[in-house]
């Protein structure tokens, strides 16, 4: 029975994926940051007798991270598999973004991911076996704005995986990238701000909110992430990165068919049939 421990288990994908590979027979240790939120997934364990244990863990505190990891440890020998998948929403100008609350997404959404993988490493290494699957986001393949904090946390993290891949095949550690799209989720539900309509960059913050809620009449489920992150860990062919969802493919292909040029000029003002055309054209996507 393989140990896995995950991030970010209250709700949403983390929520999915805890369930998902306990009943595929996973022995999984779903974290999160507030035990009080944990009673969904113990209930659901409790009833279907899966091998699934709750336990808090904060990744934005160093302690806490240690104390958690170190607990799997005591109570299963070893982390086969850690899953990251705890994360904020920052959106917003770059020049309107407070910088604490850049430093907050960039704590929880990179540091925190980091810090885990660098605890979890020694032990992996040592046996040579283990994977580690952090969950970025489209959104770590395409800058738009104004998604300036999450967008740049999700870069940082994209790349930080893809050194930790080279640096760790030689120990036999498998590393994956999973990379939702628009996924049905309390924080992306939620975490969208009203926009400021005094703002010099309100016509962003519009067009983000305008296709969102397109792609979220018919989203795709955190249950599909579970099955992508469950298939990069079993999978005889192993990738890096696995977006997942139909706008996925179609953001990240858009993207690379476009010179850098053409998609800043995604900047100019832009009259709602113009935008319409370009995501059509680029994305493939009605909005």
């Amino acid at each position: 029975m393989r140990i896995a421990l995950i991030t970010g288990t209250s709700t949403g994908i983390g929520q999915a994926t805890a369930l998902y590979l306990a009943r595929r027979g996973y022995h999984v240790f779903a974290s999160m940051r507030n035990l009080e939120k944990g009673a969904v997934l113990t209930d659901v364990a409790n009833a279907e007798r899966l091998p699934l244990e709750v336990i808090q863990l904060d990744v934005d505190d160093p302690i806490s991270a240690d104390r958690a990891v170190l607990t799997v440890q005591q109570k299963a020998g070893r982390i086969d598999v850690l899953i990251n998948n705890a994360g904020i929403g920052g959106d917003g100008a770059v020049e309107e973004t407070p910088e604490e609350l850049v430093r907050a997404v960039f704590e929880t959404n990179f540091f925190g991911v980091m810090r885990l993988v660098r605890t979890v490493l020694p032990g992996m290494r040592q046996r040579r076996a283990g994977a580690i699957v952090n969950v970025t986001s489209v959104a770590g393949r395409l800058a738009i704005s104004p998604q300036y904090a999450y967008a740049a946390s999700k870069f940082a993290l994209e790349a930080a995986t893809e050194i930790l891949a080279q640096e760790v095949r030689r120990f036999n550690i498998r590393v994956a990238i999973i990379e939702p799209g628009v996924i049905l989720t309390p924080m992306l539900t939620k975490g969208m701000r009203q926009p400021d309509l005094k703002s010099p960059y309100v016509d962003f913050t519009l067009r983000l909110h305008r296709a969102f809620a397109k792609r979220l009449e018919a989203p795709s489920q955190p249950e599909v992430v579970a099955a992508a992150i469950h298939h990069a860990l079993e999978t005889d062919q192993p990738k890096l990165r696995y977006p997942v969802g139909e706008e996925a493919h179609h953001w990240i292909t858009g993207r690379q068919s476009v010179t850098d040029e053409e998609w800043i000029d995604f900047g100019d003002e832009l009259t709602d049939h113009d935008l319409a055309a370009r995501y059509r054209k680029y994305f493939a996507m009605e909005i």
